[in-house]
């Protein structure tokens, strides 16, 4: 097994300061924006709220938050990594590691999370810190991927699509745990929020298709350059590689998208 070695004061093999960040922050976003938009909405922005954004990425979903709760709201984004981060006028950016920094108690009326503590050893501490910075009545929203890109091929002009991206899903997964990910996490956060005391928990899920340059495909193309030298660590070849990259960015290419679970939980009322 290959040994991963993570970056200085960031838990994440996937780095905000690589020259792929901003394409595999964007597929994300293709992905997923529009379903964390609803759950949001339906966990209860309101204006005048005030709400934390952990790991933002790009940005896209604080800037939701700031027109939402409107110029008496306020929200914070953080990142390890924020140089991505979109400016808007509403969203206050903060660098901060959510493992090691420190984190007000029962502040913020809601918070969100995608992608972020699937990638963290110290997952369920953070989530009880999570818990513990909203306010009574506040909701913590955690959204996590759970990957199948084996079964992902829904169109391609090379059939051995179908064998690489078995292979992709194998090597990465390994490359993942290696670093601490946890690809179980994201079925195992609805019974940590009970066990944490949060009410009305509830997790939905969602996942589209993408064609070739946009949303999983791009984050396949993406993911197996930036992961290169770990991937053949892992045991992918070269030419393995080099295809998955020309063929996420060929739009003949379908791929099913990465299936996300969005879990709510409400801290109790006063």
């Amino acid at each position: 097994m290959s040994t991963v070695v993570r970056e200085p004061g960031t838990p994440y093999v996937f780095s905000n300061d690589r020259p792929t960040a901003r394409q595999l922050l964007d597929a994300l976003g293709q992905m997923h924006d529009p379903f964390t938009i609803r759950r949001l909405t339906e966990a209860g922005v309101k204006p005048g709220s005030r709400w934390l954004e952990i790991g933002a990425g790009a940005g896209t979903i604080a800037g939701w938050l700031a027109d939402q709760v409107g110029p008496d709201g306020e929200v914070i984004a953080t990142d390890v990594r924020p140089q991505h981060i979109r400016e808007h006028s509403g969203v206050t950016v903060i660098q901060h590691n959510i493992v090691t920094d420190p984190l007000p108690a029962g502040q913020f009326d809601g918070i969100h999370a995608r992608a972020v503590l699937q990638h963290l050893p110290e997952r369920h501490e953070v989530l009880a810190r999570l818990a513990g910075a909203l306010k009574p009545g506040g909701v913590v929203v955690i959204e996590e991927m759970e990957a199948g890109w084996s079964r992902s091929v829904l169109s391609t002009p090379d059939e051995r699509l179908h064998e690489i991206t078995a292979h992709y899903e194998a090597a990465l997964q390994q490359v993942l745990r290696t670093a601490g990910n946890d690809p179980t996490w994201c079925r195992s956060v609805f019974t940590a929020m009970e066990k944490l005391g949060l009410d009305e928990v509830d997790t939905q899920s969602w996942q589209g298709a993408w064609r070739g340059g946009t949303g999983a495909a791009l984050l396949a193309s993406a993911g197996s350059t930036e992961q290169r030298e770990r991937l053949i660590a892992a045991g992918m070849t070269a030419e393995e590689l080099d295809l998955l990259a020309a063929l996420g960015m060929d739009p003949r290419v379908v791929l099913r998208g990465i299936l996300v679970l969005s879990t709510v939980g409400r801290k109790a009322a006063a």
